[in-house]
């Protein structure tokens, strides 16, 4: 049996779309095959559902930050990086099979790739020893389906990548760390390679058929063809898409995924080191909010007026990346009055 019967192009106007659309599709599919999907995202960076906004977005970033609902590490979107998911009912989820076909679906294209640490797919560079990585790969477990889903780097832009991700220094963090690798494209071994034709070809290797296109911006019109295309029982797969995906619930999920409480306060509990001479003091941050603001040793006179300082004016105030900068001109401040 084929246990992939439904490949699927998805378009939307934004990466929020899609985020929720992936959490109807877990929470939704009720068939007992696997569906893939494909869509890329416009400039943007996904971070993991267990991340620190701080610590994973770089201060300089100036592209839109989601967080999904899976774990993994945070990536970097553009129309050169190929996304693709897999809905899986869990009798018959196997992370390393799943990542077996995608890495040999993958060589399929003219590159050889192995899965690796991590849930990562990796290719070997030119000096046989360097691993290159061109998948990162994060999973979601619903009630009854996994959604597994990777970013696939076909053409990205490197330098807007590294601009985009690396956040500052934690002094404490109780956050999951994204792990360092050397990201490359494949078109770095296959030049003429695009992401429509990696799309359509993965699709074959994995579906054996051609790809179906769903525009979420019609999804639910009243004169959309996906009306007639949308089943919940696997024996309906002649008529069309085989799964229904309720408006109410996918406006709910991008209300959730959209806001600031998500994608920002969400990050776990972290403190930040702020210093400037012998003066150091510690800020700590929990659901976004400086709670807290502590010299870093308590015995330190010079340490405890500056965390007095800053705690009258920051306590209480949301976090964001100037916080230090504005701390340390506190500082100069203060030294001042010695």
């Amino acid at each position: 049996m084929q246990i992939i019967t439904q490949s699927l192009k998805v378009i939307a106007d934004s990466p929020l779309d899609i985020i929720s659309f992936e959490e109807c599709m877990v929470n939704s599919w009720t068939g007992n095959t696997i569906i893939l999907l494909f869509y890329v995202n416009s400039p943007s960076v996904i971070i993991g559902r267990n991340q620190n906004y701080w610590r994973e977005v770089s201060p300089s970033c100036n592209v839109p930050v989601y967080r999904r609902s899976s774990g993994g590490g945070a990536v970097y979107h553009d129309s050169g990086n190929l996304n693709w998911a897999l809905i899986v009912p869990r009798l018959l989820h196997s992370q390393n099979d799943e990542l077996s076909f995608m890495a040999d679906a993958i060589s399929g294209l003219g590159v050889y790739a192995r899965p690796g640490d991590r849930g990562g797919i990796f290719v070997c560079m030119g000096d046989g020893e360097t691993k290159g990585k061109i998948s990162g790969t994060a999973r979601r477990f619903g009630t009854r389906n996994v959604l597994h889903h990777g970013t696939l780097l076909v053409s990205t832009d490197m330098r807007a990548l590294r601009a985009s991700l690396g956040g500052i220094k934690m002094f404490e963090d109780a956050s999951i760390a994204s792990t360092p690798a050397y990201p490359v494209n494949l078109t770095r071994f296959i030049p003429s390679l695009s992401v429509d034709e990696t799309m359509s070809r993965i699709s074959i290797a994995l579906a054996d058929v051609d790809l179906k296109t769903i525009v979420l911006s019609g999804f639910w019109d009243e004169h959309s063809p996906h009306q007639n295309m949308r089943f919940r029982n696997s024996e309906d797969l002649s008529r069309g898409l085989d799964f229904c995906v309720e408006r109410e619930d996918f406006d709910a999920f991008k209300l959730q995924f959209g806001s600031r409480a998500w994608i920002v306060d969400r990050s776990p509990p972290f403190s930040v080191l702020v210093s400037n001479d012998m003066a150091r003091a510690v800020l700590k941050v929990e659901e976004g909010k400086i709670v807290a603001i502590l010299p870093q040793e308590e015995d330190d006179a010079h340490s405890g007026k500056y965390a007095d300082l800053l705690r009258g004016r920051f306590v209480g105030t949301q976090f964001d990346f100037k916080i230090p900068e504005m701390t340390a001109k506190e500082l100069i401040w203060t030294n001042m009055q010695y």
